[in-house]
């Protein structure tokens, strides 16, 4: 049930009750005080009033009255408005010598007979204090000590504690009510900003993540959560804009080759050809189709690698002998582009060797396909404690520094600022990205007038 409350009614049931227990443990104190306070005055009346009994009693005796239905007498008219208090006095031997009992209250005698100094109990919803004390007066005509109980009534205050209860109790109940409409206006008051944030929230939509929340009138509490809802927003943004982007590319990316086999279809069917032309318009189908199917395989091999479904077979690499068999692989395509390659350093690497090979070799595709004739394409390998480098450098047209985040994007090319034109389909640095992040690496460039650098950087793992 608790999970289908509101903020606001949790705060305020919080704060009700956090209310009546402080003024519930007030309300006990308090009646906790009044008690003892009002068990001290009885206990200070008793002590007066034996004292007063003592020397009434001790007057009377050395005047030789000894009469004790006379001293009773006596004894009641003088006690007489001083509220309602009653008077035993028993001998040693437990014989009841006096009694100002007229309604005969409740007493305990085992008590009296076991000489108990003070004492406190309940009868019939009444409470009745108590004090006993020896008395034998000097120059008086009793043989032997006396024991004088002295005991209390304490209705009078009993009804006063009473009504200071129920009062409480009345008081309660109205603190309650209060505290609960306190408590919810407060709650209210205090989640205004909540409320604010939540109808500002649904101007948010798939066409509209431009929207932010704001900060200047939010609460120190929430800076964080809007923080937090703004970064998303920001990444969602980015996001939707990479897929927009995306599907437009992909579209256009697809829309040349489709296009292409239509036509050559359509033109080998425009008329009756020979043998020979239509072996040559498919084999031209299938040089079209060819590249299809790599795009489409390059775009599932990406969706793998976002979703961590690649399987990595590990194993300890050279890394130098892994870019030799690459370098001696791509030497006719350097050579048709009048490109050298050439590798440096040495270093051991723990990884897939399918992957990585291909990695490598989208890197030196790239290279070899922007670098200038005769000039040389570095491959720099260094080994260290902590980490595995891979450099892949080529001089050529630098690549502006805000177009670097970007090279790694699918279907991006910086054709422009190398000023060529290439047939690629722009996967090949975004799956070169792919394997060396799915090796716990990172892929890095870097572009100035004297080269461009792409680094990858390994950690340093079982070799």
């Amino acid at each position: 049930m608790a999970g289908y409350l509101s903020l606001t009614t949790r705060l305020s049931l919080i704060f009700s009750l956090t209310m009546l227990a402080i003024w519930g443990l007030v309300s006990l104190v308090l009646m906790q005080s009044l008690e003892q306070h009002f068990a001290r005055q009885d206990e200070d009346a008793l002590r007066g009033k034996m004292v007063l009994v003592k020397n009434l009693l001790s007057a009377r005796l050395t005047e030789g009255q000894s009469d004790w239905p006379l001293l009773e007498s006596r004894l009641q008219q003088d006690l007489s408005g001083y509220g309602d208090y009653f008077l035993q006095i028993q001998n040693l031997q437990g014989t009841s010598l006096l009694d100002t009992r007229v309604k005969q209250p409740p007493l305990p005698t085992e008590q009296f007979g076991n000489s108990v100094p003070s004492n406190s109990w309940v009868a019939d919803g009444v409470r009745y204090r108590s004090l006993t004390e020896p008395f034998l007066p000097s120059d008086s005509t009793l043989p032997e000590p006396v024991l004088i109980r002295l005991v209390l009534d304490t209705r009078y205050h009993q009804h006063f504690l009473d009504e200071i209860h129920t009062a409480l109790l009345w008081l309660t109940g109205g603190i309650a009510l209060i505290s609960v409409l306190l408590g919810w206006m407060a709650s209210r008051a205090g989640l205004k900003p909540l409320r604010t944030l939540a109808r500002l929230s649904t101007r948010v939509t798939a066409s509209q993540l431009n929207h932010r929340l704001p900060l200047s009138n939010a609460p120190a509490e929430l800076h964080a959560p809007i923080h937090a809802f703004n970064n998303m927003l920001d990444r969602l943004e980015d996001s939707f804009q990479r897929l927009t982007t995306f599907s437009s590319d992909i579209a256009h990316e697809l829309r040349t080759p489709v296009n292409s086999l239509l036509l050559q279809t359509q033109v080998a069917l425009s008329q009756t050809r020979s043998d020979h032309d239509y072996r040559e318009a498919l084999y031209a189908n299938l040089e079209t189709a060819e590249r299809l199917r790599r795009m489409i395989n390059e775009m599932l091999f990406l969706a793998k690698s976002e979703q961590g479904q690649l399987a990595i077979q590990g194993q300890s690499l050279d890394l130098a002998e892994e870019v030799d068999e690459l370098i001696e692989f791509f030497e006719p395509l350097a050579s048709d582009q009048q490109v050298r390659l050439q590798r440096q350093g040495h270093a051991r690497l723990w990884g897939d060797r399918a992957m990585l090979q291909r990695a490598i070799s989208n890197l030196l595709t790239n290279a070899i396909r922007y670098t200038p004739a005769h000039e040389v394409v570095c491959i720099r390998v260094n080994g260290g404690d902590s980490a595995v480098t891979l450099e892949v450098a080529n001089p050529g047209s630098p690549i502006p520094p805000e177009e670097w985040p970007r090279l790694f994007d699918r279907f991006y090319r910086a054709d422009h600022a190398r000023q060529q034109v290439t047939e690629g389909s722009g996967l090949g640095l975004a799956i070169a990205r792919a394997i060396i992040t799915s090796h716990d690496g990172t892929l890095s460039v870097r572009s100035d007038e004297q080269e461009t650098c792409f680094t990858a950087r390994f950690p340093a793992g079982q070799c």
